[in-house]
């Protein structure tokens, strides 16, 4: 009975909670940055734009001190989220939904999967420099949070990575436009 139960029902299980467990964690975060983070941070606070005489940028600077900050406050704010997404008593599976059978997904007795928070939150910024038109560029600064979360079922458990990348503030820099476009083409 175990060995059937190990062999058929937990894959499905697992199937299962494994995408509950990445919904609810991408929730959690992505609420904890929108809520906590995003709403206090603005693109100054993050990076100085120096330009010339001429209005030319010449420098792009990264507040160093600013972006530790945003990384720390982040990573507590995530870590708290977790935690209160784990301790709401995990994901309740209808039995009926490991079964594959689309007419019996509803019904049968609930099976418990507790999740739990695993290892470090790990919180770093990323920035980007895109074209955006002609001598116009996007700077864009992203938070890249990776963390884990422990699914655990009847006999088996398994560590599920959570991977969100959470866009924090971008601008647009525009440069001198040139006063002619070649666009060569070759046969």
């Amino acid at each position: 009975m175990f060995v059937f139960v190990e062999k058929q029902i937990s894959p499905s299980i697992f199937a299962i909670a494994e995408a509950r467990a990445r919904i609810l964690a991408t929730e959690a975060v992505n609420k904890a940055v929108r809520d906590k983070i995003a709403k206090n941070v603005q693109y100054k606070d993050l990076i100085s734009i120096h330009k010339n005489s001429n209005g030319q940028v010449t420098l792009i600077q990264v507040n160093t001190i600013e972006i530790n900050r945003l990384e720390t406050e982040t990573t507590l704010e995530v870590v708290k989220a977790l935690q209160k997404v784990t301790m709401e008593g995990g994901i309740l599976i209808p039995l009926g939904m490991v079964t594959g059978s689309k007419i019996l997904a509803g019904f049968g007795p609930p099976i418990r999967i507790s999740l739990y928070p695993v290892g470090t939150v790990k919180v770093n910024t990323t920035e980007a420099f895109e074209e955006a038109g002609i001598n116009q560029t996007r700077h864009k600064i992203v938070l890249d949070i990776r963390s884990e979360i422990r699914i655990v079922q009847p006999l088996i458990s398994t560590d599920v990575e959570v991977r969100t990348d959470v866009p924090i503030a971008e601008t647009i820099i525009i440069g001198e436009v040139p006063r002619a476009i070649l666009n060569w083409k070759s046969n």
